[in-house]
């Protein structure tokens, strides 16, 4: 009986192994019968696993190929005059090509086989590269099961080697698209999102709110420059053809220092070559008027540039508010100035200016409230001289297309954050108009390193008052930690980014990527036979898997990105913008500037929207270096020229 049963077995085993061997002999027959097509299959599968690229290329190139089918068909129905012979045609170019290639004429077999090879070919290395992407997503392909993960690296490396060449010429890729979409950079890799070449960005996304994070050195500062130069680029073509209302541009470095002037500096050469007419440095070139605001805002805005205590101290705010809006809202009009408002923080002023009219709670509170006088107008003062003249006017946001505003958030934290709130209630209030009708502007507002001001700028507040204003909110931090002080706040912020987060590397990526979901995929285990082979046998389940993998996050390179949008990730090399020289000094003898934007560097009209200029940019952390104007080095060295 068991001799049977281990003859039975050998039967069954001999069986398979000559079914296999058929089934090899047959394929290799095939594949030599169709060697055009195989060949053609062969080449495109190996280009497309070199290149990194999907499969749906290989099938979007045979499709490319279906005019150049229908033109063969149509020339061999016009010499035959024959409808059978187009049917025949794919067998008797077959034949003709094995005539030709037996005497030696390989380029004519060539040439009479390409118009059915090559569409069959590409079709059919599609298939076979899709196919191998499939057995190695589910476990099922390789020797090992491990063979899964180095297969998935090494096809990254791969994309990302084609997705840099792409970039590496200047002018590569345009800095919009003719449909409106501001273009990121070159596609890497697409999960859940339509997989293309091009990384392109709808402009609506521009115009809602998004969450930039990445540490520092992972080039940020390049994406955040591209996607400014994007929306005003393409905001003015909108404008332009009627389609919306001229864009701003508001940036708020909480950083501040000489790192921050840099990318100032960069940040209006880059604005200038996407079309932008003037760009504001405030506070350094720029300033703007504080005292613009309604009362009740400017009330409102200049008691919350104060801390007030609690408990106890509740009472002192209370009375500071009464003494804030008397010195407002008094008959004469607002104030008009800072030292306007230091003036009337007196009791003799208040009781004159209000003595006029029939105010006699007003004057009765002037009275009860005469000895705090002297100490709330002691801490505004103080405040004025640390906030400095840049919100004492004049200017306005509307004076330009662009405000690059400095904050000192690294040497003085509670410096940027009275002057973030006072820029930010300002940028409201002209967002809202002076009738609360709309504004008449497309407004991006952008916070770089949020960290510096969140503990008194609450910006998921910002998001929701932002919606009602049309104005767009675009928050940068080096961390999730960076965005708030809290999770709730941070899971507020990045919830309510409606156009996208874009995520750089950073150690700690996996709350971002929880928010990205997750996709099913078939996760196959394999027998192991022995050391070290590995059968085909074993099972499969659906299991879950993030759709933006942290550890692919924490190893990106510089200017690589992963743009998280609506439960699918695409991950992009940067494209590097291209800015134009540094603007030269004005000569001495140059006119005097007039008041307002002209007396702090208005920017002539710049190249069309769209083009960049020829100057290639510096890398990140390098300084910016201009050559000195010839003439300036003659008159350094040997005096300056007599005049006429």
């Amino acid at each position: 009986m068991i001799s049977r049963y281990v003859s039975l077995l050998a039967v069954r085993s001999a069986a398979r192994g000559a079914l296999r061997l058929i089934r090899l002999a047959a394929a290799a027959a095939l594949i030599v019968a169709a060697a055009p097509v195989s060949l053609v299959a062969a080449g495109s599968a190996t280009a497309a696993w070199l290149r990194g690229w999907p499969p749906g290329r290989l099938y979007r190139a045979a499709a490319g190929c279906l005019p150049m089918v229908v033109v063969w068909l149509a020339a061999t129905a016009v010499a035959t005059r024959s409808w059978r012979s187009v049917a025949a045609a794919p067998y008797l170019a077959w034949l003709a090509m094995w005539h030709h290639a037996a005497a030696g004429s390989y380029p004519d077999a060539a040439a009479i086989i390409a118009p059915a090879a090559v569409p069959l070919g590409l079709l059919a290395g599609g298939l076979a590269w899709s196919y191998r992407i499939r057995s190695m997503e589910t476990g099922s392909g390789g020797l090992s099961p491990g063979s899964a993960v180095a297969f998935d690296w090494r096809q990254w490396r791969h994309q990302v080697r084609s997705a840099r060449a792409m970039i590496a010429a200047p002018g590569s890729l345009p800095l919009t698209t003719q449909n409106g979409a501001v273009v990121a950079g070159a596609v890497i890799r697409a999960i859940g999102h339509q997989a293309g070449r091009v990384a392109e960005i709808p402009y609506p996304r521009m115009r809602s709110h998004q969450v930039v994070i990445g540490t520092t050195g992972t080039g940020k500062t390049t994406l955040l420059l591209r996607l400014w130069a994007g929306f005003m680029a393409t905001a003015l073509r909108r404008h332009a053809a009627g389609l919306g209302h001229p864009p701003l541009l508001v940036v708020l470095d909480c950083k501040g220092g000489a790192d921050a002037r840099r990318i100032a500096d960069r940040a209006r050469r880059v604005l200038r070559g996407a079309g932008a007419r003037a760009t504001a440095i405030w506070p350094d070139e720029a300033s703007l008027s504080l005292w613009t605001l309604p009362p009740r805002q400017l009330t409102t805005t200049l008691l919350d540039l104060i801390e007030h205590g609690t408990g106890a101290a509740a009472y002192y705010a209370d009375v500071m508010e009464a003494v804030v809006a008397l010195a407002v809202d008094a008959p004469c009009g607002p104030p008009a100035g800072a030292a306007d408002f230091l003036a009337r923080l007196d009791p003799g002023w208040l009781n004159l200016a209000y003595a006029a009219g029939r105010n006699d709670s007003d004057l009765a509170l002037v009275r009860s409230a005469a000895r705090q006088f002297g100490d709330i107008a002691l801490r505004f003062r103080t405040l004025f001289r640390r906030l400095g003249g840049g919100l004492d006017g004049p200017g306005g946001f509307g004076d330009a297309d662009a405000w690059y505003c400095i904050l000192e958030g690294t040497a003085e934290i509670s410096v940027a954050e009275g002057q973030a709130r006072a820029l930010v209630d300002l940028l409201a209030s002209y967002a809202a108009g002076p009738d609360g009708s709309g504004q008449a502007r497309e407004i991006l507002l952008a916070v770089d390193e949020f960290s510096a001001v969140s503990r008194r700028l609450p910006i998921w507040q910002l998001y929701e008052r932002a919606r009602s204003l049309g104005l767009a909110v675009q928050v940068s931090a080096q961390s999730w930690q960076g965005l708030a002080a809290d999770d709730d706040e941070r899971y507020r912020i990045a919830a309510s980014a409606d156009g996208g987060i874009w995520l750089l590397r950073t150690p700690y990526p996996e709350p971002v990527t929880g928010l990205a979901g997750t996709r099913k995929l078939v996760d196959t285990t394999r027998r192991l036979l022995g050391v070290p082979i590995w059968g085909h046998q074993g099972t499969s389940r659906i299991a879950s898997a993030p759709v933006a993998d942290p550890a692919l996050i924490r190893s990106l390179d510089v200017g690589q990105v992963a743009y998280i949008y609506r439960g699918g990730v695409t991950f992009i090399q940067v494209k590097r913008l291209i800015g134009g020289p540094a603007a030269l000094a004005a000569p001495a003898r140059a006119t005097a500037p007039q008041p307002g934007l002209a007396a702090h560097g208005q920017l002539p009209q710049g190249p069309p929207a769209g083009r960049e200029p020829d100057v290639s940019e510096p890398d990140d952390g390098e300084p910016d270096v201009s050559e000195p104007d010839v003439s300036e080095l003659l008159d350094e060295a040997f005096g300056a020229e007599a005049g006429p």
